[in-house]
C-alpha cells in the first residue's frame, strides 16, 4: 500500500543480550570515524528495560492514548470489497460497501456517527445492489483502533515476546497477546508491535474472540502513526476474512481499508474563518475539549474576511474533515490543468485544484475549482488519465457551466459538519455533462497529451468491466457517478479498438486503491508516495480499484516537529504529551 515494508531481523535479534530478564536496547559506543568525516551525532542512549517492565510501560501509554482519544472526533471511513474466485486471477470484487462517520469514544465502545446522505444518493444505491451487505457495520471495524479500549491489561491478557523488529525505521518488540482463561468478556488475540523509546503500540494484528465483539468484527491489521509528540495515533486498519460458509476452502470473503484521519480540525482550513469556538455544545462543557466547529454558518463567523463563495464552500468542507490542506498534490493537479489552458490559448483566471480525502471515485467544479477525490488519484495509472479527467471538469468552467446560488444558499444556513452531503450538491444536468463531454474531448486534444490516448481508453475500459460489482466506489458522494462522464470523449474511448488485457503483466489500467496518495492523519495534508513501481509477478497482482493491505513506512516525529507537536499537546488537554 505504501512505499514502506516491514523487515524481521530474525538474526539482528538473536544478537540481542538477555540477562536477568528481556533487554529492549543497549547502550553503545559510536564507531570510530576518519577525522576527515563529518562527525555524526551519537543515537541517543537506551536503558535496558526488562520484559515485564517494557509490557506495564506498554499498558499504560495505551491507556493514556484512550484517554487522549476522548478529546478527538476524527474522521473515519471504511471501504469494503466482497470477493468472488477467478480462475485467473485469484479473486476479483463482486460487490462493495462504503461507511463515513466521526469516531466518538467517550462511550463504553467505539461509537460511529455517520454523515448524513442524500436521500436520492442512498435510493440509486440501494436499487443497485445485487445482494445484502447486512453482515457489515461501521463500528464493527472501527473497533480495530484498540486492541481492547477499557480492558487492556494484565488481569485480562497474557503477553508473550517473540523476537525484535524494525517496522520503518522504529525499532520494536513483536509480543504475542491472548486473553487468559476466566476473562470472559475479553476477546482480543493476535500480535503487538511496541516502539522502544516511548512503549508505544504502533502495530497490531489479530481478532477477537469473546461473543460480544466477534459478531462485529473480522480479521484485521491496525496501524498508528507518530503524530502528536511521543504520541501514536489510529491511522490505518486492514481488514479481511475467509469465507465463512466454507472455511475449508481457504476462500476469501471480503477485504477491507479503514482510514482515520481529521485529528485536528480546531486548526483546520485555509482562512480559519470557520474555527472560531462557535459549535453546537454548550459553553459550560469541559473547555479543553478539541472538536470541530459545529452548526456554524460563515454568514455569522465574527471577524468574517470577504472570500468568493467557492472558497466559502472549500474552507467548509475542510473544517468537516472532508477536503485536504493546501499542498503539493495541489500544485500537481494545477500543472496538468495549465498545461490544458496554455495548450488551448485559454486565458481564464483563478483556475485551482483541490484533492477531496474520500475513497468514492469523483470530480466536480465549485466556480472555478476542479475538485478530484483521494480515491480517484489513487486509481489513475499515469499523468494522461489524469488530463482526461481534468479536461472535462475544465470543460465545465469553459462552457460557465454554474449550479446557480442553490447551493451557495443552502450554504449560507447554519448546519453540522454531519449534514454537510445533505447541503452541498455539485451534480449537473446530462444535456451540461454531455456538453462537457463533447468540450473536454477538443481541449484533450489540443494537449500535450493527444498523443497518449489510449491510456485513457483502457481506464475506461476497466472502470466498465468493474462497474457493476463496485457501485459504492463508482457513486459520488457530492458528484454525479464516476465513469465515462468524467472521462473526455466518451464516446470516442467507447468506439476505439478494446484491448484490455488482464492477463497482460504490462498492461496497468488502473491501479489498486492507495496506490497514490499519503495523508498524514493529523494536519490532513496530503503527499504523493514517491516509491519505485514494483515489478509484477502474475497478474492477481494488478488488483485494479481492489483494496489491498496497508504497509505504512513508520517513523517518528523529528525535533522540530515534536516541538509544534508539544504545544499542541498541551492544548489537547494532557499536559504530560510533550517530553
Amino acid at each position: 500500500m505504501f512505499a514502506g515494508k516491514t523487515f524481521s531481523w530474525l538474526g539482528w535479534a538473536l544478537l540481542e543480550v538477555f540477562v536477568a530478564g528481556f533487554v529492549v536496547a543497549q547502550n553503545t559506543a559510536p564507531a570510530a570515524q576518519h577525522p576527515g568525516m563529518a562527525q555524526t551525532p551519537p543515537a541517543p542512549a537506551r536503558k535496558s528495560v526488562a520484559f515485564d517492565d517494557f509490557v506495564d510501560s506498554a499498558i499504560r501509554q495505551e491507556r493514556r492514548l484512550a484517554d487522549l482519544m476522548h478529546y478527538y472526533k476524527p474522521v473515519v471511513e471504511t471501504y469494503i470489497q466482497e470477493e468472488k474466485p477467478d480462475p485467473d486471477l485469484g479473486t476479483v470484487p463482486k460487490g462493495d460497501n462504503y461507511f463515513l462517520s466521526r469516531l466518538d469514544l467517550t462511550g463504553k465502545a467505539p461509537a460511529n456517527v455517520p454523515f448524513e446522505q442524500q436521500e436520492s444518493f442512498k435510493q440509486r444505491v440501494e436499487k443497485t445492489l445485487t445482494q445484502s451487505m447486512q453482515p457489515f457495520a461501521a463500528a464493527g471495524f472501527a473497533q480495530a483502533v484498540f486492541p481492547d479500549l477499557n480492558h487492556f491489561d494484565r488481569h485480562n491478557y497474557t503477553f508473550e515476546f517473540v523476537r525484535m523488529e524494525v517496522l520503518g525505521e522504529v525499532r520494536c518488540a513483536a509480543i504475542d497477546v491472548k486473553p487468559r482463561e476466566n476473562s470472559i468478556n475479553r476477546g482480543f488475540v493476535g500480535r503487538i508491535w511496541v516502539e522502544d523509546q516511548n512503549f508505544n503500540i504502533v502495530r497490531f494484528t489479530g481478532t477477537y474472540t469473546s461473543k460480544a465483539l466477534s459478531k462485529r468484527t473480522f480479521h484485521f491489521d491496525s496501524w498508528r502513526v507518530n503524530t502528536l509528540s511521543i504520541m501514536w495515533m489510529p491511522a490505518y486498519v486492514y481488514t479481511e476474512e475467509s469465507d465463512p460458509k466454507d472455511p475449508s476452502s481457504h476462500g476469501l470473503w471480503f477485504k477491507a481499508q479503514t482510514r482515520i484521519w481529521g485529528y485536528d480540525l480546531e486548526h483546520a482550513g485555509d482562512h480559519k474563518e470557520f474555527a472560531k469556538p462557535l459549535t453546537d455544545t454548550p459553553a459550560w462543557v469541559d473547555p479543553k475539549r478539541h472538536e470541530a466547529s459545529q452548526d456554524l454558518s460563515p454568514a455569522y463567523t465574527l471577524g468574517k474576511t470577504t472570500y468568493t463563495a467557492e472558497d466559502d464552500v472549500v474552507e467548509r468542507l475542510q473544517v468537516a474533515g472532508l477536503m485536504a490542506a493546501d499542498g503539493e498534490v495541489d500544485q500537481i493537479l494545477q500543472t496538468v490543468t495549465n498545461n490544458l489552458l496554455v495548450t488551448n490559448d485559454l486565458d481564464i483566471a483563478g483556475v485551482r485544484c483541490r484533492v477531496l480525502l474520500t475513497t468514492p471515485l469523483e470530480s466536480f467544479v465549485i466556480g472555478r475549482t476542479i475538485v478530484v477525490s483521494r480515491g480517484l488519484l489513487d486509481v489513475l495509472p499515469d499523468e494522461t488519465t489524469l488530463a482526461a479527467v481534468l479536461a472535462h471538469e475544465l470543460a465545465h468552467i469553459v462552457l460557465r457551466h454554474s449550479l446557480g446560488d442553490g447551493y451557495l444558499s443552502s450554504f449560507s444556513v447554519a448546519f453540522s459538519d454531519l449534514e454537510t452531503f445533505a447541503h452541498l450538491n455539485f451534480r449537473f444536468d446530462p444535456a451540461e455533462e454531455a456538453a462537457a463531454d463533447k468540450k473536454g474531448l477538443e481541449l484533450f486534444s489540443k494537449s500535450p497529451y493527444k498523443d497518449q490516448f489510449a491510456s485513457a481508453a483502457l481506464f475506461l475500459e476497466v472502470l466498465e468491466a468493474r462497474s457493476s460489482q463496485l457501485p459504492y466506489l463508482l457513486r459520488g458522494t457530492f458528484s454525479n457517478d464516476f465513469g465515462g462522464s468524467h472521462l473526455v470523449g466518451m464516446q470516442a474511448l467507447a468506439n476505439s479498438p478494446k484491448h484490455l488485457q488482464m492477463d497482460r503483466l504490462d498492461q496497468i489500467s488502473a491501479l489498486p486503491l492507495g496506490s497514490r496518495i499519503k495523508v498524514d492523519p493529523w494536519s490532513d495534508r496530503i503527499e504523493m508516495i514517491k516509491s519505485k513501481p514494483v515489478r509484477l509477478l502474475t497478474a492477481s497482482e494488478k488488483m485494479p480499484f481492489e483494496v489491498s493491505p496497508f504497509f505504512p513506512y513508520l517513523k517518528r516525529l523529528d525535533g522540530h516537529e515534536k516541538a509544534q507537536a508539544g504545544t499542541q499537546a498541551r492544548q489537547s488537554g494532557d499536559p504530560h504529551l510533550h517530553e
